[in-house]
């Protein structure tokens, strides 16, 4: 009972967000504190006093804080201003191909070992840009965040990896790269077929205004926003080649910045946007006590207990997007669903790739999620002029819409040519 309670409760926040405008982390955080008192005197083994100090997301609190903090520099010099203009310039005045630039690019860093956290160098640049030339933000979101998941899943991205390792391990692919290229094709394939049909569908062929656009001509940079782009770089140099934690370089270098001068204190730490970081880590803590009094194995077990021959990948895919979106893919829900697909794909006597499929694209599908650390940092790199709590629920709906799309893929046996 009190399992389906969490997930009334957790509709409810949202609903109620969505309708009076206010901010969801707040009445989030409230939420979670109030029904975790009814829990734990139901009898649910929940320590109350710890609701938020032990379920507060301190990693994507920190990484959220760092680069935005980072890029709001770069906003008040004119460094992302310069670069937008720049990149607008090498889009030779067409609009229209500025999200398949950032898909791309996106792709490329990721794939080369940066993994799904460049979202937080590469997406303030980005929206910055769809809102100079009138693009969906909510489009460039997901095209972005689009191409980066697609790299992500690379073998020399941290998830690419262990989903490599986990498969070798369980005996659903061999040791060489051929074996692991069907896994992430599936995914790529559809996290590409998302992007696209977003790109369409939010306007990509039509932006509001052009003007920007219409003017190609290189922006140079300054003394202080050369530092700034600088800084910039040597994050993702950081981030890339030596494994650095994106948080701590990118705070690192923001503060290197107040030491030079290169933008005024105040103003900076004014421009850190902590009504996101409330919403996003507020979210995070109501969703974490809704898995402890066992809403998420609720609904968990429900779909596993109609698990069949056909509906193996589907329900694989909604059970990983269920679980991803409220714990670490890489940590918690590769390393625990791929083995049980070893055992399944015994048991039911299909092919383990198949199932594996299932688990990947819904895992690493449901990033684009707000709940998620990548989804966060998109929300949390949007332009002030940004509707947040509104771009919030709409990635919210996106992720939905991802597992729904990857699921009619699977029953009409799109991922079979992978396996």
């Amino acid at each position: 009972m009190i399992a389906v309670a969490s997930l009334i409760v957790l509709i409810a926040v949202i609903a109620f967000s969505a309708v009076t405008k206010k901010n969801a982390g707040v009445v989030g955080l409230v939420a979670a504190y109030i029904f975790s008192i009814v829990a734990a005197k139901c009898g649910t083994e929940i320590n109350v006093s710890k609701v938020v100090t032990g379920n507060w997301p301190t990693s994507v609190f920190f990484i959220v804080l760092a680069t935005t903090f980072l890029f709001g520099i770069a906003t008040l010099n004119g460094t992302t201003q310069a670069l937008s203009k720049n990149i607008v310039c090498l889009a030779r005045g067409n609009a229209k191909i500025l999200p398949v630039i950032f898909f791309l690019f996106g792709a490329i860093i990721s794939a080369a070992g940066a993994g799904g956290l460049i979202v937080a160098v590469i997406m303030p640049i980005a929206l910055f840009v769809a809102v100079e030339n009138g693009i969906s933000v909510l489009m460039m979101s997901l095209v972005t965040m689009g191409g980066i998941m697609v790299g992500g899943l690379s073998p020399l991205a941290i998830n690419g990896i262990v989903a490599q390792q986990l498969s070798v391990e369980n005996n659903i692919i061999g040791e060489s790269l051929s074996g692991y290229l069907p896994l992430w094709g599936a995914y790529a394939t559809a996290m590409t077929l998302f992007s696209i049909g977003a790109y369409f569908l939010l306007g990509g062929l039509h932006p509001k205004k052009m003007e920007n656009a219409a003017t190609p001509h290189f922006t140079g940079f300054d003394k202080n926003q050369t530092l700034t782009l600088a800084a910039i770089l040597v994050v993702l140099i950081g981030v890339i080649f030596f494994g650095q934690n994106i948080g701590l370089i990118s705070f690192a270098c923001a503060g290197v910045l107040l030491m030079l001068g290169a933008v005024d204190q105040k103003k900076a730490i004014a421009a850190v946007p902590w009504s996101t970081i409330i919403l996003i880590c507020g979210m995070s803590v109501l969703i974490s006590v809704v898995n402890t009094c066992g809403g998420i194995a609720f609904l968990s077990d429900g779909l596993e207990n109609i698990i069949g021959e056909r509906t193996a990948q589907p329900i694989m895919m909604v059970l990983g997007g269920l679980m991803g979106a409220v714990s670490s893919g890489t940590g918690v829900v590769m390393p625990t669903l791929i083995p049980l697909s070893a055992e399944l794909s015994q048991t039911l006597g299909i092919s383990s790739i198949s199932i594996v499929i299932g688990v990947i694209v819904g895992t690493n599908g449901v990033v684009i999620s707000p709940l998620s650390t990548v989804g966060g940092i998109c929300v949390g790199c949007a332009p002030e002029s940004v509707d947040k709590d509104k771009l919030y629920n709409q990635l919210l709906l996106a992720a939905v819409s991802f597992i729904v799309m990857s699921v009619v893929l699977s029953f009409i046996g799109v991922f079979r040519i992978f396996g």
